[in-house]
Order: structure tokens, then C-alpha cells, then sequence
């Protein structure tokens, strides 16, 4: 019997020990995402917007190349972004619009959901608490900080991150009525599939409308 309790102190006290609080498994998190950063990220995001219905995009980011495929009930599109230039096609439709990201419009690198730093301003604008756990996830609900001014800011943000490697599982959240969902995240993204190629899109016209 003293020797099942002496062991059992010494677990106990090597749990405390290494336990972690809501904001440094972010900060892992974090961390993860920006020494994965070069390998490219994909993803898919939920919207549900009143009326219109839910729409989802699924996003392949490497560098400063970006493919967006967006569905909904009304249409749907694949876009191609390379730094300054964009190019659109609808699905079923007979040409491929080349058009110019003007400065100051967003481009792949400003649009969240697209950047592997896109959850570093979490643990500064938010108090993190782990919400649940089981071997495979952390839950964590993070609630704006009342020193958080930034308006646009989600008022709180649910997020799963993976015990064994620190990588996100899902990030839900509601701002304006609209309901908000990243989720199916991974890491690996080929030049190919974030690369416009005409060779693919056989028969259908590509219009240059770059002024």
C-alpha cells in the first residue's frame, strides 16, 4: 500500500507539473503552425449566413499562391490567386476570367483563413480556458478580454487543437449573426494545386480583362 501511494503522489505531481494552462497550448499551437507555415495549409470553412444559407470554401494556401473553391446553393467558383493576379472559373461555364488584385484590395495574404498566423492575436485579445479534453483534443473557449477594443473582434472563439501535435481540429465562432466554422485542417500543399494551368480547363476561353 505505500509503495501504490508513494507512486501515485509521484504521478500526481508529475500531472501538475506538466499540466498546461488554455493559452500556452495556443501558444504551441501557434507555434506549430508558423514552423509549418512553408510546408502550405488547406482547410475548409463554413459561413452560415442568414437568407443566403450556408457557404464553403475550401482553401489551398502556399506562399503567396491561393486556390479557393466556393460552394453554396446559388454558385460556385474556383479561384486562383498569384500575388497580384486572380483568375475566376465557374464550373460548367465556357471562359476563365484573368483579372488584377488592385493594392489595397485583399489578396491571399491579407484574408483570414488563409495565413498560418491566423490565430496569433488570440492569447493577447482573449482569456483561454480548456472548456473539455479526452486523449485525442483539447476544447478551448476564449473570451474577448475587455481590453480588446478591436470591435470586429468575435466576442468568443471556440478551438480544438490535437494533443499529439499541436495542430488545430476546428475553430467555431459567431460574429454578426453569422456563424463560422475552420475545420479539416492539413498541412501539405503542391505548387500544382495552387497553380493556374490552362492545360486543365480544355475548350474554355480565358478573358484578360486586366486594365
Amino acid at each position: 500500500m505505500r509503495r501504490f501511494l508513494c507512486f501515485a503522489i509521484a504521478f500526481l505531481s508529475a500531472t501538475i507539473t506538466f499540466a498546461q494552462t488554455g493559452a500556452e497550448i495556443v501558444d504551441r499551437m501557434n507555434q506549430r503552425l508558423s514552423d509549418r507555415k512553408a510546408d502550405g495549409i488547406a482547410m475548409s470553412v463554413d459561413v452560415k449566413i442568414p437568407i443566403v444559407g450556408t457557404v464553403t470554401t475550401k482553401t489551398y494556401s502556399l506562399g503567396k499562391k491561393t486556390r479557393l473553391e466556393i460552394e453554396s446553393s446559388k454558385i460556385n467558383t474556383i479561384t486562383f490567386i498569384d500575388d497580384t493576379l486572380q483568375w475566376t472559373y465557374v464550373p460548367g461555364s465556357s471562359e476563365v476570367l484573368l483579372t488584377n488584385i488592385r493594392p489595397g484590395n485583399a489578396n491571399a495574404s491579407d484574408n483570414p483563413g488563409m495565413d498560418a498566423g491566423m490565430f496569433d492575436d488570440i492569447p493577447e485579445g482573449y482569456d483561454i480556458t480548456i472548456k473539455s479534453q479526452n486523449s485525442v483534443k483539447w476544447e478551448l473557449q476564449c473570451k474577448r478580454k475587455k481590453s480588446n477594443k478591436d470591435d470586429d473582434s468575435p466576442k468568443s472563439i471556440t478551438l480544438e487543437v490535437r494533443k499529439d501535435t499541436y495542430e488545430p481540429i476546428s475553430m467555431s465562432t459567431k460574429i454578426m449573426g453569422i456563424n463560422m466554422s475552420m475545420h479539416h485542417f492539413i498541412f501539405g500543399v503542391t505548387e500544382d494545386k495552387v497553380t493556374f494551368n490552362p492545360d486543365n480547363y480544355p475548350g474554355i476561353k480565358i478573358t484578360d480583362q486586366r486594365k
